[in-house]
């Protein structure tokens, strides 16, 4: 409190009213505290001022008291005064009369100042000389005129609303003016009883309060860096004065300043001194420690206006005043200067008697609660539905931002375009929007190419759209200064030292990239890392919303365009259809029918009669309930149903004049609307020539079909007929010629042996025809195949050089007979040692050229003929190079990989050679090279013409000049164990003239209709030693079964049974159904073993083989065959 507030008090001491006793009460102890304290030369006058003041007013209120009584304890002398009888002497003397009232207030206030001399000894000095100076400048009438004056004021005042004053109040007047005299001769005589003190006592005293006053406050003030530069701030220097001075209250109000963890600091007095604690020095940061100390004015110089009226209405109202969120610039430890928020308060501080002393200011840091708040703004609004029929999502992104200067302090938005090209797709960028970035600054290029362009931010688009996800960059590289120079950065004026790249994606495909730079005045701290992302994300939606609302839009025009359109064509449809178009309602009301199903139906009834229709009329009573049934099951299962019917109606089909019903397909489905039946739509269709040409196909198909199967009995017949007297034939042969030879042995007589040598010859041209005719038959059976495109490749492992031995070692003999020379040759170049090919087409193939080598060679003077193996990795090989090669006639096989080589076989021989015209005419079917080739060396033609299409249908090619070769295409292989000892087992086979004997005589049931040839093999393989019992059809063989040892019902007589051969065509029971009833004989038990079945047939094509295998039989021999073919089978399945 200034001089000039204790005159605001003192003025108004004299308008107090008797009941205001407690208010003067709190002014003198204002006042006293005021004179304590208080350095003015003013202050001690105004204290005496107020207290004739008080003197007077307390008069006042005691005379208008009437129920006063005495006190004779209020009578205490100054040396016997404690402080309790000090500090209660007004109360007490409030009811005596008068003349001790002023007796007891004057000697109360001589007693307060003998109290303040001894409590301020240092000031008493002066306060008693300057009492002294302004008691006699001023003198009594001064001071009553004063006190006088505004008196008269009051009582002017109370005049004007009472009346006139009467005589009781002059004299009160006077009197009053009297007693003041005598309280200022008081005031003297107690000045000069203080002076009279111990000057020595006064300046111990002094001392010792001071040290004590130190020691109790500045001690108990935590140590810091911060709180030792406030204790040695220099004080002294401002109005506050050495800390040991500062008042209670300050010195309070500063521990707690200290203690609070919150920014914190006081203005203190008038001059608003500023006092603060660490956490504030944090806040003020390039104010500090200049701040400390200073005034307000001069610690805040640009917000001191606003503080100076803020301050004034605080001390004014003595009311506290908020600052809800208000922003302070922030440097961390790093000297990074941040966004700050603050929630701010501004307290006054008052003392005990409500006098104000200062401010305190305090805040609450609330950063983050403001930064979400603005991020979620923005967020929404970017995220708010955009109207995107009057502005493109990248002007509302553009938008969005533009409040948001501090979060999005720059911005550029680019369009991507993606054109495929042969390399890859090629991206251009298109700018859409920008803030405080616009051309032609350098980097905000209009239109750039993404792949190829030199950009800064090229690379961070590259990587961010590899990535799929947003890319931050530093711009404090020295590649950025460009690119940071030019750019109006909004919000705090100042570049990002951060700036983040977003790929816009939708459907997976890049849409565009995002360039935002971020806040300079935040850390990019985990709630910036999820504003970008959740920025990334919102834009993305928004544009992927824009795509499917143009595609919507878009979608929508076409689709009110296709709508019109196909209305208006489905009722012209309708219109000209071929096919009658119907709907009927739940009811079976005809609600709809096109003229065509008028036509069909030869209906009059018209959909306008609303007359439940029915088909009882138009359809056949034989399929009415079809039709029926189907339009019912629509409704009831609300499924499509097609059901083909006849109508009554009839038609003609092409080429013939018989009538019959029209077929008509109809087709029904529901009318659903709203998950309810509205009724079915159905049409019908003409299917009159469709099932006309379905029954026509049905009856051709059935007639190929049988056709194909007469054909096929008239083959399988002719076959039969042909091939089964050859095995008579044969065998015969074969015994003439074993007979002969064992005469020859026996009888020496030269014209026994004349005649021997003749059977022996007509038995081998037997033998020779019969071959020549079963090689005619199988030629046909080949060709039958081949045309029939049923003839396969079957691949297995093999040595192709063993293959060509073996036809050598086959022809051996017939060579040596016609003396001709029969070599193998190998080509050096030959490398295969296994093959995966069809070995029995490459032997059928060299057997054919063989066998025609040897009928041209036989009756020439040199007789010589080589076979040539090879191989090469091209097709044809140079080394064959001479021959004229066939053309191709079938499409070579598809082989799985690239392991494959050429094969090659050659035939050389000195036969007669052939001419040109006859070379054409070979490897067509039935064609030899002249009409004298078969009358003289025999041949039906077909064995080139077979050779020819095995060697293409293994990829290769024939060809002949003065010799002939192929060749086809194999692929190198790995034969296993098994292969390998079928091919020594072959081997071994054809080294010897005849097989080996079973090891033991076998017990055998032939099965054969034809006696002739039962009775001939059955003598052939009792010569070889086996016991042989003959039935003429399967049922005989069932009925001797029973007589074997295997038959539950055998006896001791029971004979012994080794194998069956069993023929496929006979008579009461055929070879094969005779087969089934074996096996299941042996299922039920009937028979005890398993019985070796071998059934042979002339009939040998791959499905009747199957057919034979699958009735149970365990091997199969097409005839005709020779007995030693028989033996080998069985001691095959013996092995």
């Amino acid at each position: 409190m200034d001089d000039s507030a204790a005159a605001l008090i003192l003025s108004a001491l004299p308008d107090l009213t008797p009941h205001d006793l407690s208010v003067v009460d709190r002014l003198l102890n204002l006042l006293r505290i005021h004179i304590s304290t208080a350095s003015s030369p003013a202050s001690p006058r105004l204290y005496v001022a107020a207290v004739d003041a008080l003197h007077s007013s307390t008069c006042d209120s005691l005379n208008s008291s009437t129920d006063s009584t005495s006190d004779d304890k209020s009578q205490v002398t100054p040396d016997d005064a404690t402080d309790d009888t000090l500090d209660h002497a007004p109360n007490r003397t409030r009811h005596h009369g008068t003349d001790q009232t002023a007796t007891a207030v004057e000697f109360d206030i001589k007693t307060r100042c003998w109290k303040l001399k001894r409590r301020r000894s240092s000031t008493d000095s002066s306060f008693s000389s300057t009492l002294t100076a302004r008691s006699n400048s001023l003198g009594p009438s001064s001071m009553t005129t004063s006190r006088s004056n505004s008196f008269k004021k009051r009582q002017l005042s109370h005049r004007q609303g009472i009346g006139a004053p009467d005589k009781s109040e002059e004299e009160h007047v006077n009197k009053h003016n009297k007693s003041d005299r005598e309280a200022i001769n008081g005031h003297e005589k107690s000045r000069e009883d203080i002076n009279g003190h111990d000057k020595s006592r006064e300046d111990q005293d002094k001392l010792d309060n001071t040290k004590k006053t130190e020691a109790d406050w500045t001690s108990h003030i935590p140590h810091s860096e911060h709180n030792q530069f406030l204790i040695n701030t220099r004080w002294d220097k401002t109005s506050l004065g050495p800390m040991r001075t500062w008042p209670p209250i300050l010195q309070l109000m500063t521990l707690k300043m200290l203690a609070d963890p919150r920014p914190a600091n006081l203005y203190w007095g008038q001059d608003r001194i500023a006092i603060y604690n660490e956490p504030f020095a944090l806040m003020a940061h390039s104010r500090h420690p200049a701040m400390m100390g200073a005034t307000a004015a001069d610690a805040m110089p640009a917000t001191w206006p606003f503080l100076k009226v803020m301050m004034q209405q605080v001390q004014d109202t003595n009311t506290a005043f908020s600052l809800p969120e208000f922003e302070m610039e922030v440097h961390k430890e790093n000297g990074f200067l941040e966004e700050a928020w603050y929630d701010g308060i501004f307290s006054p501080i008052s003392d005990t008697v409500g006098d104000f002393q200062g401010l305190y200011n305090s805040g609450y840091e609330i950063t983050n609660t403001v930064l979400m708040h603005r991020y979620a703004r923005l967020i929404h609004r970017m995220a708010a539905t955009p109207d995107f029929d009057h502005e493109s999502p990248w002007t509302h992104i553009v938008k969005s931002c533009e409040e948001f200067g501090r979060d999005v302090p720059m911005l550029l938005i680019y369009s991507a375009h993606v054109k495929p090209t042969s390399r890859s797709d090629h991206c251009t960028l298109h700018l859409k929007g920008s803030l405080g970035i616009k051309p032609p600054h350098g980097q905000a290029l209009n239109t750039f190419d993404l792949d190829d362009s030199d950009h800064v931010l090229a690379p961070a688009f590259r990587s961010s759209k590899s990535l799929g996800h947003p890319v931050l960059l530093d711009t404090s590289h020295e590649s950025f200064q460009h690119f940071r120079s030019g750019i109006d950065w909004r919000g705090y004026l100042e570049p990002s030292s951060r700036i983040v790249v977003m790929p816009v994606l939708t459907t997976g495909l890049i849409a565009g990239f995002i360039v935002m730079g971020l806040n300079p005045r935040r850390p990019y701290d985990d709630d910036l890392e999820q504003l970008v992302r959740d920025i990334w994300l919102t834009c993305t939606s928004v544009l992927s919303s824009s795509i499917s609302f143009d595609q919507a839009r878009e979608r929508e025009k076409v689709l009110t365009r296709e709508l019109t359109q196909r209305e208006r064509f489905i009722r012209k449809l309708a219109e000209v259809t071929n096919v009658g178009i119907y709907s009927l309602s739940p009811t079976g009301i005809l609600t709809y029918a096109n003229p065509k199903f008028h036509d069909m139906l030869e209906s009059t009834l018209e959909t306008e009669n609303s007359q439940v229709f029915g088909f009882d009329d138009f359809v056949l009573d034989d399929d009415l309930h079809k039709i029926t049934a189907a339009h019912e099951e629509c409704k009831a299962q609300c499924t499509n149903v097609s059901v083909e019917i006849r109508l009554k109606r009839t038609w003609s089909p092409p080429g013939s004049s018989n009538e019959q019903p029209c077929w008509v397909l109809n087709s029904i489905v529901p009318d659903v609307e709203d998950g309810q039946i509205k009724g079915v739509i159905g049409s019908l269709s003409d299917i009159g020539h469709t099932m006309w040409a379905l029954q026509l196909q049905k009856d051709s198909t059935e007639a190929a079909l049988e056709s194909k199967k007469h054909l096929e009995q008239f083959i399988d017949m002719t076959s039969h007929e042909m091939r089964n007297p050859l095995g008579a034939t044969i065998q015969c042969a074969e015994d003439i010629a074993r007979t002969i030879d064992e005469a020859r042995v026996s009888f020496s007589d030269k014209d026994l042996s004349e005649l021997f040598e003749l059977v022996s010859e007509n038995a081998k041209t037997i033998a020779f025809c019969s071959a020549h005719q079963k090689t005619i038959a199988d030629d046909i059976l080949v060709v039958s195949k081949l045309s029939s495109s049923l003839l396969s490749l079957s691949s297995a492992s093999c040595q192709p050089e063993t293959v060509a031995k073996q036809v050598v070692r086959m022809f051996k003999a017939e060579a040596a007979n016609a003396t001709v020379d029969l070599d193998l040759e190998v080509r050096s170049s030959y490398g295969i040692d296994w093959a995966s090919c069809d070995a029995s087409r490459i032997r059928q193939i060299l057997i054919n050229l063989v066998s025609n080598s040897l009928k041209f060679t036989k009756g020439r003077n040199q007789r010589q003929i080589k076979v040539i193996v090879g191989s090469s990795h091209v097709a044809p090989p140079e080394y064959m190079s001479e021959l004229q090669w066939h053309p191709k006639e079938l499409p070579p096989p598809v082989l799985s990989d690239n392991n494959e080589i050429f094969l090659t076989l050659q035939v050389q021989d000195t036969g007669k050679g052939l001419s040109r015209e006859e070379m054409d005419k070979l490897f067509n079917r039935f064609a030899q090279a002249s009409p004298t080739t078969s009358s003289t060396y025999g041949g039906s033609g077909l064995g080139l013409f077979i050779s020819m299409q095995l060697a293409e249908l293994q990829g290769g090619r024939i060809g002949l000049s003065s010799t002939f070769g192929f060749y086809v295409k194999v692929k190198k292989a790995i034969a296993t164990q098994e292969e390998k000892k079928s091919i020594r087992r072959i081997s071994e086979t054809l080294e010897t003239h005849l097989p080996r004997n079973v090891d033991k005589p076998l017990d055998i049931l032939l099965v054969e209709d034809n006696v002739i040839n039962a009775r001939i093999l059955s003598k052939q393989l009792r010569a070889k030693g086996h016991q042989v019992h003959v039935a003429i059809h399967g049922q005989e063989a069932l009925d001797f079964l029973r007589t074997t040892k295997y038959s539950q019902r055998s006896d001791s007589n029971a004979v012994e049974l080794d194998v069956i051969l069993m023929d496929w065509e006979m008579p009461v029971l055929n070879g094969i159904d005779c087969t089934k009833q074996i096996r299941q004989l042996e299922a039920q038990g009937s028979l005890t073993t398993h019985l070796p079945i071998i059934v042979t047939s002339a009939n040998a094509r791959p499905e009747q083989i199957e057919v034979a295998y699958a009735a149970g039989t365990d091997e199969f021999l097409s005839k005709p065959f020779t007995v030693t073919q028989v033996l080998e089978k069985i001691r095959q399945m013996n092995n």
